[in-house]
This record gives structure tokens, C-alpha cells and sequence, in this order.
């Protein structure tokens, strides 16, 4: 095991040393990034107190950084190569922090193109289609948003409760998209108000990124009795101000994070007790773990393995009665629930929420031959984006099925690049908006493990009585603690030497290794053993645990940052 730096004299000072910018590499969780933020740079400047530049990093992929530092799921942090030494960077939190601290410096620097004279119709104002309308006015198109809502924001605003994402911290998001002169055309249904044939003949492009905007309806034995509702539509109705009454024990129906949001928002509207049923076991729940323990920290029961099977009472609700689930992917992973009849269980209650997922409402495509779908999503290019039909582009729910707030940017980025191109544009949206890094000063490296710190909460007696923001953002001395725990992937190396012809095919380097280091090796050694090998160290973070698990002494990592 050595660490040996191989640099120039004047690259390095006393304990630190100097990373020029074309050594770095794409971390993990910029690559787990649907948008490629940069993640390790914005964390250095929050590291250091410069909040604006943190933010302006952010801005350079993100239209709505708020957004994302309350209600994305962070797959950055599933990844974390701070894995290998214990709980991975609380990166949200360090974004969290960026947003609140920093200021609009980045507007100073922003471009906007001059006017093209062409004209996009976008259809649907939620994280997709406000993504491409602020990339694409800034590539000097003029954009018109339509909305069947009468404000913008789509499932951000009517679909997120407020304790996951405040109102006004939405607004904040979108006001900055706005600003650079898209039109919104709410209150506005597309083949009620306004046809496709009007927008196509209106319009040099088209987006289509309506969204999952109504709930999966599954067939059930009762489902249409009073008392019965259903998930997407619940929450819609919630956030315009048509709650319904709870009271008594609410059943909800679900497992992924929309059941979750049902839930813990009857609690909040009044009902006494709330019980989760769902299909998955509690390790299969699409939910995340820490909104089913938040869930459950709130007093929601959540119960696993069970399937409804009817809808009690005469014409109003009172209790369901469920049957067993013994799985609920087939041997290919396909969702193919099976069932044990014979195993049942009753609990009574006044109101059943269904939250089974979401679709998007195509009505509106019926009569257009040239545009397909499939069950309830548009056939694309995945490449980008475009439909069958010329000039016409889709993306978003409306696409891909339920997905995450960072997924649907994306799609409103590679959406923003393809209508670009297609009416004369260069296609390219890179904006720099944040002083260039041209280094990275590094100090040598310690393996001194912290632990993550946690992003404070309301005590859950206060959550349960009303829609006050949960998250409430760590302290100064939390934002620069958990900004230093940062590993700086991006510029610091190691390199892993496997010598093949002592490995004997135990694995154990694999094991140990989260990272995709190691693999197995298309050749058997001389001793006969297929051995494992070196596939790539890009990733390495230096936690030596794969040198120290493998007993045939066939490891060696060195740091060669610089």
C-alpha cells in the first residue's frame, strides 16, 4: 500500500496540492445526475462560504435549484462514494443551503439570444415543460406555456404538498423562469379550448409534456362507493383548496412516495388513524426509506403483502377487505402480482384512498395518426425527443411514466436542445454562469471518517397539525461540516493494481468495493483461476478495503492525484 504523489515541485505546497481542471473526471454523482450537475464544485463553494457561486453552479443545469434542494430524491446521494467509508454526503441538504444563502449574481452573467422569430407552443407547465421554455427563450425562441391549471408548475405545485415543497418557495423557481419572457396560457385544456391542429398551425414546434396528470385506475369490487378516492386526484384537490373531510380511520392503498404523501396529508386534514396497505414487502416498497420512516414517524401503520380485494359497506364506505400477496414481480421482474386467497384480513374505515399510480390523460392525441402512443405514454426518439410527427416533441410523465422532479428537467433540457436544432439553432444550451474553475487545491489525503449530519425536522407532533415545511435546513456549522466531508472525487486519483496471476477467484475485492472497480476477467490465470481485474479505478476513493480483504496479497493503491 503506498501513497505516492507524482507531480511537479510547483503544483503542490505544504499538505495540499494543486488539481488543474482537464485532470478532473466525472464523479458518481454527477454521472447519477439526470441534469449533470456538477456536484462536487458547487459543495466546494459552500464549502468555502461563497453561496452565490454555489448557486450560479447550480443555475447552470437547474431552472428550479429550490425545487430540487426540497423535493428531489437525490439520486447523487445513492451513490455517494462516501459509501465506502459510511453514510454518503447529505448533498440536498448542502443544495438546500445554497439556495437559501445565495443571490442572483448569476443573473448578471446569463445570456439571452437575440429574437429568432420562431415560435414554440408547449404544452403543460410542470418541471418539463418549464425546463425546455426557459432553455429555449434563452436561445431567443418566443414560448407560450399551456396549462389546464390556472397557475404554473404542473405536479410541483399541485401534486407535492406543501411540507415537502412551500408554495412560495415554488414560486421563487418559477418567477425566475418567467422573468426571461415565457408566456403562460393557463385555464387552457388542449382539445377543449385550443385543438393541436391550431398550436401546429400557430406554432413552428410543439412540446408536449402534460404529465402523469391523473391517477391509475385499478379495477376493484366497490371502488365507486362514497368514501372512495383516489390518490393524484386527492392531492390535486388538496393544494386548490377542496380537501375533503376526514375523519375517523383512512385507508390508503400504495407503496410508492405518492401513497406516502396521501397519508401523511389525511393525517394532517384530521383522521384519527391512517393505515398503508400495499403490494411489496417493506424491502420492495418503491417509497424511499426515509419517507417510510418519517411516514411511520408520523403514526401512519404500514402494512405489507396485501392486495385489496373489496370495498365494504352498501353505498358508503366501511372498511376493505384485502387478500395475501405472495410476490409481485414474476421470475423476468415483471410486475405479475400472485396471490394467496386463502389469507385474508379485514379493517374497517371511512374513507379508501387509492394510490396505485399515475397516467397521462392523451385524450387530446386521439385523433392524431402520426403521434403514437403506448398505453398511456407518447412514442418518442429517445434520442431527441421527436414524435412521428414533424416539428412535434414530447417528454416529461407524459413519456417516461411516473418519474422523479430531476428526471422530468432533464427531459425539458434534451427537449430544449431538439427544437433548438429543428428550427435552426445550434442545439447547444450550456450556460456559464459561475466564475470558471481552472484548480482545485486539495489537501493531502487523511482517512479521518465523519458522520453525516442530518437534516433537522419538525418533531413529528408538530408535522401532524398542520403543512408547515418539515425540512428546516441545517445550521452554518452542519453546512460547513457536511461540506468538508465532501471526498472531492472529481480531483483526487487513486490507482488499483491487481496482479492477476496470484488471484484465486474469491471475489472479495468485489465485495467490498460499491465502486465498479473490479470484475471478473475474460481469461483464466496460470493456476487455472478465472481472477478478477482491475476494470476501472476512475471512481477509487482510496478506502483501501479491497486491499486489506484480499488474502492473496494481489492488491495494491496508490494515490496519483495532480
Amino acid at each position: 500500500m503506498t501513497l505516492d504523489h507524482d507531480l511537479r515541485e510547483e503544483e503542490c505546497v505544504m499538505g495540499k496540492t494543486y488539481v488543474q481542471r482537464e485532470n478532473f473526471i466525472i464523479p458518481r454523482c454527477t454521472d447519477a445526475c439526470p441534469a449533470g450537475v456538477d456536484v462536487p464544485r458547487y459543495i466546494r463553494a459552500v464549502r468555502d462560504g461563497n453561496f452565490d457561486e454555489a448557486l450560479a453552479v447550480l443555475r447552470e443545469k437547474l431552472p428550479f435549484p429550490t425545487v430540487c434542494a426540497d423535493a428531489c430524491f437525490a439520486p447523487c446521494e445513492d451513490v455517494c462514494a462516501y459509501k465506502q467509508f459510511g453514510d454518503p454526503i447529505a448533498v440536498r441538504a448542502i443544495k438546500r443551503a445554497a439556495v437559501d444563502k445565495g443571490k442572483d449574481g448569476w443573473k448578471k452573467k446569463k445570456k439571452v439570444a437575440k429574437k429568432t422569430g420562431k415560435k414554440v407552443a408547449i404544452v403543460g407547465s410542470g418541471p418539463a415543460g418549464l425546463t425546455a421554455a426557459y432553455y429555449l427563450v434563452t436561445k431567443g425562441h418566443e414560448v407560450t406555456l399551456f396549462d389546464a391549471f390556472s397557475k404554473p408548475g404542473g405536479m410541483l405545485r399541485y401534486g407535492i404538498p406543501e411540507y415537502r415543497l412551500p408554495e412560495k418557495r415554488l414560486d421563487k423557481d418559477i418567477k425566475s423562469v418567467l422573468q426571461w419572457g415565457v408566456k403562460f396560457q393557463g385555464n387552457t385544456t388542449i382539445g377543449k379550448d385550443i385543438t393541436m391542429e391550431q398550436l401546429k398551425r400557430d406554432y413552428d414546434a410543439l412540446f408536449l409534456a402534460g404529465g402523469a396528470n391523473g391517477s391509475m385506475k385499478i379495477p376493484l369490487s366497490g371502488a365507486d362507493k362514497r368514501g372512495v378516492l383516489w390518490g393524484w386526484d386527492f392531492l390535486r384537490d388538496v393544494k386548490l383548496g377542496k380537501a375533503p373531510k376526514l375523519r375517523g380511520t383512512v385507508i390508503v392503498v400504495g407503496g410508492g412516495n405518492v401513497a406516502i404523501d396521501v397519508a401523511l396529508t389525511s393525517k394532517r386534514l384530521g383522521a384519527k388513524t391512517v393505515y398503508l396497505f400495499c403490494l411489496e414487502k417493506r424491502e420492495e416498497m418503491p417509497a424511499h426509506d426515509w419517507e417510510i420512516a418519517r411516514a411511520e414517524e408520523e403514526g401512519v401503520f404500514i402494512h405489507n403483502a396485501w392486495a385489496p380485494k373489496k370495498v365494504l359497506g352498501e353505498k358508503s364506505v366501511k372498511g376493505l377487505s384485502l387478500i395475501r400477496c405472495t410476490s409481485v414481480f414474476d421470475s423476468a421482474c415483471n410486475f405479475n402480482p400472485t396471490y394467496d386467497e386463502k389469507i385474508t384480513h379485514k379493517i374497517e374505515g371511512s374513507t379508501i384512498i387509492l394510490a396505485v399510480g399515475q397516467a397521462a390523460d392523451l385524450s387530446y392525441l386521439k385523433q392524431e395518426g402520426a403521434i403514437r402512443s403506448k398505453g398511456t405514454r407518447i412514442v418518442v426518439n429517445e434520442q431527441d425527443l421527436a414524435t412521428g410527427e414533424r416539428g412535434v416533441f414530447a417528454g416529461g410523465d407524459a413519456v417516461t411514466g411516473p418519474r422523479s422532479v430531476i428526471d422530468a428537467i432533464a427531459h425539458g433540457r434534451k427537449a430544449a436542445s431538439s427544437i433548438d436544432r429543428y428550427l435552426g439553432g445550434d442545439g447547444d444550451i450550456r450556460e456559464v454562469l459561475a466564475k470558471p474553475e481552472k484548480k482545485v487545491l486539495l489537501p493531502d489525503f487523511i482517512m479521518d471518517i465523519k458522520p453525516r449530519n442530518p437534516m433537522p425536522l419538525l418533531s413529528p407532533a408538530e408535522r401532524s397539525t398542520g403543512f408547515d415545511h418539515v425540512e428546516l435546513g441545517l445550521s452554518n456549522n452542519q453546512i460547513k461540516a457536511e461540506a468538508n466531508r465532501c471526498l472531492n472525487c472529481d480531483a483526487r486519483r487513486f490507482e488499483v493494481v491487481l496482479n492477476t496471476e496470484y488471484c484465486k477467484e474469491c471475489g472479495y475485492c468485489a465485495e467490498v468495493c460499491q465502486l465498479n472497480t473490479f470484475g471478473p476477467a475474460e481469461f483464466f490465470n496460470a493456476k487455472g483461476y478465472r481472477p478478477q481485474e482491475v476494470k476501472s479505478c476512475n471512481w477509487c476513493v482510496g478506502c483501501f478495503k479491497c486491499y486489506f480483504a484480499c488474502p492473496d496479497f494481489a492488491i495494491d493503491v496508490r494515490e496519483v492525484t495532480g
